[in-house]
């Protein structure tokens, strides 16, 4: 406890700087840290001494599509497929069968998958990570515990199933689940929030707080699937600037497919963070956030990346479901 006493007091202290610009940005609609450098700029021709460069926003949230599958009821997370273009991932939270649900950008059915050997306590994080076979596998966080009395949160890992052609209500089943166990210190947490890096499979996982004061945690690469690993604790995100209650509570998270860029959001709002190669973990989270304003209904809570874009699409546990973007315009 004396350590996490520490490194929230250290976290605090960083995040001092940059919660005051916070407060202002929490205001607009859109701000982003994304320059673009002009054709002249990047070649060998004069150019003027301050290099030109185009701002990038995003757009207002609309809705794309309504998810057309009758078992989805509380999507929980959500990931855009690298290998099948255009196909997404969904999961219902707890209470719910181990299921994994695939749609397509214009919300067909692309099938259903039982996870072989899982169950869904309190299924909360869907992330994109790799297989270890230089595939990609989709990694489930069973990490929700609102009571915050779990001592067995897990994470389930399946290679990315083929899916069912649009339009289809095929039922299907993965390969085995690959099962991590690991545990919190000091106390059990709300996880609502997973990421997953693209190229070292490392889990970054991100509590839900009341208090808007979340917790940052990462879980050492390669998992461990032979014992329970226990988190280990790397920063605070003061999201109260964003406003009280849900509007600062963390609902899920992602990575960009590159591993450069990283979003964290709320049931209002996304923060935006760069993470370079080689960036360490309390210049990531030190830095402070672009914000983008979210229109995705009253519980909105996965989030991705678009396929080779910064675009944003996001989904939320209204039913029918709708899939929802924001893109990027520079």
């Amino acid at each position: 406890m004396q350590v996490a006493h520490v490194v929230r007091a250290g976290a605090e202290r960083r995040r001092r700087g940059w919660i005051g610009r916070l407060v202002v940005a929490a205001g607009l609609l859109v701000t982003s840290a994304l320059p673009v450098q002009t054709a002249a700029a990047a070649s060998d021709a004069p150019t003027d001494p301050a290099p030109r460069t185009v701002a990038c926003q995003y757009a207002p949230t609309h809705r794309v599509a309504q998810v057309s599958m009758s078992g989805l009821r509380e999507a929980s997370g959500l990931v855009a497929s690298q290998q099948w273009p255009g196909v997404y991932w969904t999961i219902n939270d707890s209470g719910n069968a181990p299921i994994l649900y695939a749609f397509d950008q214009d919300g067909a059915s692309r099938g259903t998958f039982k996870v072989t050997g899982a169950s869904n306590v309190d299924w909360e994080a869907l992330a994109l990570g790799p297989d270890g076979d230089g595939g990609f596998a989709l990694y489930i966080g069973d990490t929700g515990d609102n009571d915050q009395i779990r001592r067995d949160p897990v994470i389930y890992r399946v290679p990315e199933p083929e899916p069912a052609p649009a339009g289809s209500a095929t039922v299907g089943e993965t390969a085995p689940a690959a099962t991590f166990r690991f545990v919190f210190p000091g106390r059990s947490h709300n996880a609502e929030a997973m990421m997953v890096h693209p190229k070292t499979g490392e889990v970054t996982l991100i509590t839900r707080e009341v208090s808007g004061l979340s917790l940052v945690y990462r879980l050492p690469a390669p998992l461990d699937g032979d014992n329970v690993t226990m988190a280990d604790m790397v920063d605070v995100l003061d999201i109260r600037p964003l406003g009280p209650g849900p509007n600062s509570q963390v609902t899920d998270a992602t990575m960009s497919s590159d591993g450069h860029h990283i979003a964290v959001r709320t049931y209002s709002a996304v923060l935006l963070f760069d993470a370079p190669d080689g960036i360490a973990p309390d210049q990531l989270w030190g830095q402070a956030p672009s914000i983008v304003r979210l229109a995705d209904g009253p519980k909105g809570e996965g989030i991705t990346y678009k396929l080779d874009s910064d675009d944003l699409m996001t989904v939320g546990e209204e039913t029918p479901a709708g899939l929802y973007e924001t893109s990027v315009h520079c």
